[in-house]
This record gives C-alpha cells, sequence and structure tokens, in this order.
C-alpha cells in the first residue's frame, strides 16, 4: 500500500488529536504543524499528499496555507477541519484547488477525518489536471484531425525511432492530448499506448511555449509521487509542443530516460524542430485525406 503524507495543521493544543484522526487511516502518515508560518515552509520544501488545517491559527489563516500550496503544489487536496462556519470564509481562495470542508463541531466528524482525507486524495488523484484556458477550442482543433482515418503509423515509428538515435535516450513518443487522456501515435523504446491526463507529465508541459525538461521526477513536486510514472520507470523528460497554425497545442514530441539527464539549449531546439515536424507530417496526411474524400465525393 502506497504511503500518503498528511501536512497537519492546529493549534498546538489540539494538533495531536488531528494527527491521531489521519493515522488511524492505515495508508496516511501524517506530519505536523501549528503555525502558518512552520507549514508553509514544509509544503515549500516538500511534497506533500494532502494538507488538514484548522482556518484560525495563532499566526493568520488556514487559507494562507492554502495559497502557499497553490504556488508550489496546485493539484495537493485540502481538508479544511474546523469550525469556523463557511459564511466567514474567504472561499475565492480556493479557486483551482480541491479543497473539502469538514466542520469539526459535528458529531463523529473526527473519527470521519481519517476516511474523509484518504477519499480526496484519491478523488484527486482521479481528477485533477491542469488545463490551458483555451482547453475548448484546443479541442476542437485536435477534431480536426482524422487520425484514425490516416496511414500515419509507419512514418511516425520512424521518426521517434530518429528520435531516439539522435537523444540516444531510452524512449521517444509522439502524443496526442485529447480531453482526458493522451494518445501515443507512436512509441520507440516502450509499449505504451495512452495515459490518463492526470498521470502524464505532458499535460503540464503544453502549458509552456518553450521545451519543458524536467531532469528527475524525484525532485519535482508535481511528479515525486506518481506511481504510474514511477511504475513506468520514468526518471528524467523532455516535451516539445506540436502546435497548429492557429496556435493551439494538440499533442507533444517527448524523450524519457531511466535516470536524471539535462538537456542543453541545443538538444531543446532540436526536439523541437522534431515536434515541428511531426506537425507538419500531421497536417500533410490530413489534406491527403480531405483531397481523396473530396475526390470521392466528386
Amino acid at each position: 500500500m502506497t504511503e500518503r503524507t498528511v501536512l497537519c495543521v492546529d493549534t498546538a493544543d489540539d494538533i495531536e488529536t488531528i494527527s491521531a484522526a489521519v493515522s488511524a487511516e492505515e495508508s496516511l502518515t501524517p506530519v505536523e504543524a501549528t503555525s502558518v508560518a512552520a507549514a508553509t515552509e514544509f509544503v515549500e520544501s516538500e511534497t506533500v499528499d494532502c494538507v488538514v488545517t484548522e482556518y484560525d491559527l495563532g499566526d493568520g489563516s488556514g487559507l494562507e496555507i492554502v495559497e502557499a500550496l497553490r504556488e508550489e503544489q496546485p493539484q495537493t487536496p485540502v481538508v479544511l477541519f474546523t469550525g469556523t462556519r463557511p459564511g466567514e470564509i474567504d472561499t475565492a481562495s480556493f479557486e483551482e484547488m480541491v479543497v473539502e470542508y469538514l466542520n469539526r463541531d459535528l458529531p463523529d466528524a473526527t473519527d470521519r477525518l481519517g476516511f474523509v482525507v484518504d477519499d480526496v486524495i484519491t478523488h484527486s488523484a482521479q481528477v485533477g489536471f491542469l488545463a490551458p484556458d483555451d482547453e475548448g477550442s484546443r479541442l476542437e482543433a485536435l477534431s480536426e484531425y482524422d487520425v484514425d482515418g490516416m496511414p500515419i503509423e509507419e512514418s511516425f515509428s520512424r521518426l521517434t525511432d530518429l528520435i531516439t538515435s539522435h537523444f540516444d535516450a531510452a524512449v521517444a513518443f509522439i502524443g496526442l492530448i485529447e480531453e482526458e487522456k493522451e494518445d501515443f501515435l507512436a512509441c520507440t523504446g516502450a509499449d505504451w499506448d495512452s495515459l490518463t491526463r492526470e498521470d502524464t507529465i505532458c499535460t503540464h508541459s503544453m502549458l509552456q511555449e518553450d521545451v519543458m525538461v524536467v531532469e528527475d521526477i524525484n525532485e519535482d513536486k508535481r511528479f515525486a509521487n506518481n506511481d504510474k510514472l514511477q511504475n513506468l520507470g520514468i526518471v528524467s523528460y523532455a516535451g516539445a509542443n506540436m502546435t497548429t497554425d492557429d496556435g493551439q497545442i494538440i499533442g507533444q514530441v517527448c524523450l524519457i530516460d531511466h535516470e536524471p539527464r539535462q538537456y542543453d539549449e541545443s538538444q531543446k531546439q532540436d526536439l523541437q524542430d522534431f515536434a515541428d515536424t511531426a506537425m507538419e507530417i500531421l497536417d500533410l496526411r490530413q489534406q491527403l485525406l480531405d483531397a481523396q474524400k473530396t475526390e470521392v465525393e466528386a
């Protein structure tokens, strides 16, 4: 069973109570903090699977911890375990965060805390992934490509073969990022068909314009506790965007290695050139397919 680290934040008088409630759940390991300052310092330096916090703390409020967490680990869920009523809480601070409210004054609330924490971590892992602001337009652009109707597998397989050889990498793949998963159109070095959006690093890579490099996922808070990536043997990652003429990012060309690895600016540019080539091949294949359909209809 995977151990899940839970940062418990409460006053000195109550911290042992919530820590014990969390540890009652076999998969959860509590870490204690009794101030906003201590909790903020912890989330800035360590990866956690969940934060349980009181609202009213001696040196501030639990919302300050939520804000710090948003900056460092935006996909980490929070359980606000407090007697403060929701109407007195600035819920705008919860935007883009998974936050569960549990009134600690309710009967059996403390007894249920461990279960709630475990459930919210599981729920967050299933549905939590970042998406670009123009996700709807991006998916519309992706739908313009009839990948199932075009003979593209061999072309892309040759390209990923070339990429792995050029970079001496363990794995190279070309993936299109759909609404809930990334489908691999070609993959050299591994037998991968797809990954869910919450598991794939490309969900993050597509949000930046330049090539994204993760030298060691074990040192990156976003991916260190991702069991799926660990099971696939992924340690280092580099990803370049496949971008349409309209500026929509629909996929990625990526490199994977099983050990930490760096990429210099020249190598990043080479990877981007390969991604541009993959996009050009996809465009050409779609143009040919459209021409064939027009000819048949005529």
